[in-house]
């Protein structure tokens, strides 16, 4: 088979919805990750006209600066020179990717590959979270917090809860997994041309999404997932196709609603500890975190500190589950502020869909960082920078 220019699009893509949060090489398997990345970018740089963006260059460089400098000047708490190991290699990644296809190639291509992964995640789900099969190549494997039932495609479970019973997909964690099953819907419903699909494969795409979102039974993600449709259905550029959408969208969050209120995800979630809900120790590291954030808000305790367990101990928590709040306790409120307004700005740049669309898009931002650490994660790193206006066949 002839390899062509699209071929090596979708291949660096891939590479990079694996460093988004693949619990087999992103989380255990990190310097392969690194490897991959790099070889990804490699692979760009030999197959593109290499044209990088001031404006990303400085970008980029500037927040890699600033959070060297919130660990300077915190040289007492240590440096974990792995961590920025990493993230040189993640924006290397990102600036180069971003001059080598457009955003709309970008979220065509990751939307595709997110539903690739529901699909299989959905038949492993049922496989083996449902039916308690055992799925192909699945093994235990640990790492210095926990042990993991998983494969390179699936995670079952954890040492402590064997099998989640709920669809985690590839990632560590059916909340994480929510998270870019979430954006991918937003990114298929928000395509003017429905990324060439079909009307009949476009409808089973959305179905598939929303499905697979349903079988997380994330908190989060039923909240995330109205967002989600609501946002799209206030969504300003009117035509034909719009209306239809706008009412599909309402169609589907009553539908929600009703499965909601069948359920109870969101209200046993918020129950409480008594109930085994999530909602207290989410607050409790939210209120932690930032607590911690606010005793130190220049510069935080240092973004590359190696003292992080024991600051978050002095809050009572063992691993923070907030994103925001993690980051701010790491690298101080300012530079926080300065990054969710550029945030804003990236995105009110790339979704031009009027102030109340972006709002919802900012919500469902706001919501998927402050449940999960994924504050720095590649799919939110790319949102910040400018992508190539140049669309390569």
């Amino acid at each position: 088979m002839k390899i062509k220019r699209t071929h090596m699009e979708y291949l660096c893509v891939f590479i990079g919805v694996l460093g988004m949060g693949s619990l087999y090489f992103q989380i255990l398997r990190m310097p392969i990750m690194i490897v991959m990345l790099l070889g990804a970018s490699f692979i760009m740089v030999y197959c593109n006209n290499f044209q990088l963006t001031k404006t990303n260059i400085r970008l980029y460089m500037g927040l890699i600066v600033s959070l060297v400098l919130t660990s300077l000047i915190n040289y007492k708490n240590g440096f974990r020179i792995n961590e920025l190991i990493i993230l040189v290699t993640n924006v290397t990644y990102i600036v180069i990717l971003q001059d080598f296809i457009s955003f709309r190639k970008f979220t065509k291509i990751y939307t595709q590959i997110m539903l690739a992964e529901a699909m299989i995640s959905l038949m492993c789900f049922v496989w083996g979270d449902i039916l308690g099969k055992s799925i192909p190549f699945m093994k235990l494997e640990f790492n210095r917090l926990n042990g993991f039932y998983l494969t390179p495609f699936y995670t079952l479970g954890w040492a402590n809860n064997p099998v989640f019973g709920r669809n985690a997909g590839m990632f560590n964690e059916p909340g994480s997994h929510q998270i870019f099953l979430n954006f991918a819907l937003l990114f298929l419903l928000c395509a003017d041309d429905n990324f060439d699909m079909k009307p009949s494969r476009y409808r089973a795409s959305i179905i598939l999404l929303i499905i697979t979102i349903f079988t997380t039974l994330s908190t989060t993600g039923f909240i995330c997932l109205g967002v989600v449709l609501l946002t799209v259905s206030l969504k300003k550029r009117e035509n034909d196709r719009n209306t239809k959408l706008k009412l599909a969208a309402l169609v589907l969050l009553i539908i929600l609603y009703v499965v909601e209120s069948q359920t109870g995800v969101i209200q046993t979630k918020i129950a409480g500890r008594d109930s085994g809900g999530s909602f207290y120790t989410r607050y409790n590291d939210t209120l932690g975190g930032f607590s911690g954030a606010f005793q130190n808000p220049i510069a935080g305790i240092g973004y590359f500190s190696t003292n992080k367990t024991q600051s978050l101990q002095h809050y009572g928590i063992d691993n923070i589950s907030n994103g925001l709040a993690s980051f701010a306790m790491n690298a101080g409120i300012i530079i926080t502020i300065v990054l969710l307004i550029m945030m804003f700005k990236s995105l009110s740049k790339k979704m031009p869909y009027g102030t109340v669309f972006i709002i919802g898009v900012f919500i469902l931002y706001f919501l998927c960082v402050n449940s999960e650490g994924v504050f720095m994660n590649l799919l939110f790193l790319s949102m910040l920078g400018d992508w190539n206006t140049r669309e390569i066949a």
